[in-house]
């Protein structure tokens, strides 16, 4: 079965894969985060390869020549070029970028960037004029037809972009040429990516270089030995004797088993196969491919969680925490107070009142509409007032816990850092407040004119009587004794005592009873909608830098970590 043809499903699913990660943007991930959108570049580069290269079975193999420092990747591709194609040198690291030769025939499946993406093509060019973001292109007709091969930089270099162009190389081959010497064979660096291939099950050539004869043997015969207890399986081992170097070449001899090597890979037959092999061992590694990211997806969620429940926790409690402001007192002038005292407690009205249920529209008209109008509404303002700064305090004080709480974890530091604005007050919090307030103490008189309905108190259709009615409510639902002096307090209980009993002769004991609950009720529901809104632009911040839900699933189910 063709690579073309094999698994077409499967294969573009890792289309679908590639582009959920690419979503992915580490926002959660602190300082490992470049690390990881890096890895998940990598992985999608991978994945793009698999459905490129599936694309296209016929063409020639890319075969990728790597290993560690001074294992002699240039010179061998430049003996096997039959001509100097790459630098060679002692000088390390002498190979910066990467490099492809192919016979010339085969050029034009490598003038795009179908293999090796994000490379820039530079056609045969002069030493030392490349930049890591090039790929040197060049020909020749030593090279069988239907072969490719890339000298790579250091996977062991000293500098990070070196390795990363041999990976990005890596990860792009049909075939991998392995390259070391009798002292690194073994390396741990080395065989980390010799178990990459293994799980790959990518077509592996190694060759140790640089022997010298009497070693042969003794040197093979332990590559072999550390190769079964990996579980590596090469397809071929070879030896590259030491020998001089001349215009960056071996001689022909040197490298005749690497030679016969490719030419038994270059018929298209043998090209199919092998690149079918390639391809499918590729997509059953891409779990284990995909580990790394999907541990941090999963890492991002839980921190996306924590994050989410402080923030919840910091203004869970300010409906709590206003219920205990308001039993400790709210602070209304003790002048006020006894004015209001007087209108709604005086032996004028008392009297009235225990006259006949009759009377009391024009008691509510008189008493507490018309006539007090001023007063009603001086009242209703001292209330407001207070109402703001309390809930505007409240607020505050959870915001800048929250705050705290990001500033103390690195996640959340890096997130504020990232949006400076959650570090700032909140400058529209007074506006807010006050409207909320506003809308609450005109709602307060809708409940009245609904409880007093079955009374029939017939002014309660007149707006400023409601609105004073519903104020003399709030006095009764609240205590208003807060930083009154002791013989202030007198006055703010008379004042209440007043309201209370004014309130039960107009409404009657069990409707005052439900009144108090539901404006109580009420203004709660109103100040937790405020705190809702005041932690929104946080709990957005988080979710936006968070992985989505879409791409949580897809990760889970290719990597095979269901929750």
């Amino acid at each position: 079965m063709g690579a073309g043809d094999a698994d077409v499903p499967a294969v573009r699913e890792l289309g679908v894969v590639a582009d959920a990660l690419e979503r992915l943007s580490f926002g959660l991930s602190g300082t490992s985060a470049a690390e990881l959108r890096t890895e998940r570049d990598r992985v999608v580069r991978l994945l793009r390869g698999v459905l490129a290269r599936s694309a296209t079975p016929h063409a020639p193999l890319l075969v990728v020549v790597a290993g560690g420092t001074g294992a002699g990747k240039s010179t061998t591709v430049n003996s096997l070029a039959g001509r100097g194609v790459t630098a060679t040198g002692v000088v390390r690291p002498t190979t910066r970028v990467a490099t492809l030769v192919c016979h010339p025939q085969d050029r034009d499946w490598f003038a795009d960037d179908r293999v090796l993406p994000g490379l820039v093509r530079v056609e045969e060019p002069a030493a030392g004029t490349l930049r890591g973001d090039q790929l040197a292109l060049s020909t020749s007709p030593a090279l069988p037809a239907g072969i490719a091969l890339v000298d790579t930089p250091d996977v062991d270099s000293v500098e990070r972009h070196n390795r990363v162009v041999a990976e990005r190389a890596l990860d792009a081959a049909d075939v991998w040429l392995w390259l070391a010497t009798a002292r690194t064979y073994a390396d741990e660096v080395g065989m980390t990516y010799l178990r990459r291939a293994r799980d790959r099950q990518a077509l592996t050539a190694i060759a140790i270089t640089q022997l010298r004869g009497p070693e042969d043997a003794e040197v093979l015969a332990d590559v072999a030995r550390v190769h079964v207890a990996e579980g590596v399986e090469p397809d071929r081992t070879v030896a590259i004797a030491h020998a001089e170097v001349v215009d960056d070449r071996l001689p022909a001899e040197v490298v005749a088993d690497l030679n016969a090597w490719l030419t038994e890979l270059a018929p298209a037959d043998r090209r199919e196969r092998v690149r079918g092999d390639a391809l499918r061992g590729l997509r059953a590694a891409v779990p284990a491919e995909l580990t790394p990211i999907a541990h941090a997806v999963e890492h991002e969620l839980e921190v996306a969680d924590r994050l989410l429940a402080r923030v919840a926790g910091r203004f869970a409690r300010i409906g709590e925490q206003l219920d205990e402001e308001l039993e400790a007192g709210l602070s209304l002038r003790s002048e006020v107070l006894e004015r209001w005292r007087q209108l709604v407690g005086g032996n004028e009205l008392l009297l009235k009142v225990q006259s006949s249920a009759e009377q009391l529209g024009g008691v509510v008209r008189d008493r507490l509409g018309l006539r007090s109008r001023d007063h009603v509404r001086q009242v209703q303002g001292e209330i407001a007032d207070e109402l703001t700064r309390t809930v505007e305090r409240l607020l505050e004080q959870a915001a800048a816990r929250v705050r705290r709480d990001l500033e103390s974890d690195p996640v959340g530091r890096d997130l504020l850092d990232r949006h400076p604005r959650l570090r700032a007050t909140g400058t529209e919090r007074e506006g807010a407040v006050r409207r909320t307030i506003t809308e609450w103490q005109a709602h307060a008189a809708t409940l009245v004119d609904e409880v007093g309905g079955r009374r029939k108190v017939r002014a309660r259709r007149l707006t400023t009587a409601l609105n004073a009615t519903a104020t003399t409510a709030i006095l009764v639902l609240f205590t208003v004794s807060g930083g009154l002096t002791t013989g202030e307090v007198g006055i703010a209980a008379g004042a209440a005592a007043a309201s209370q009993w004014l309130l039960t002769r107009l409404l009657g004991e069990q409707n005052v009873k439900r009144l108090l609950e539901e404006i109580q009720a009420d203004l709660r529901e109103r100040v937790e909608r405020l705190a809702a809104a005041e932690r929104l632009p946080v709990e957005d911040v988080i979710g936006a830098a968070a992985p989505p839900a879409a791409v949580v699933a897809t990760v889970r189910d290719t990597a095979g970590r269901r929750p």
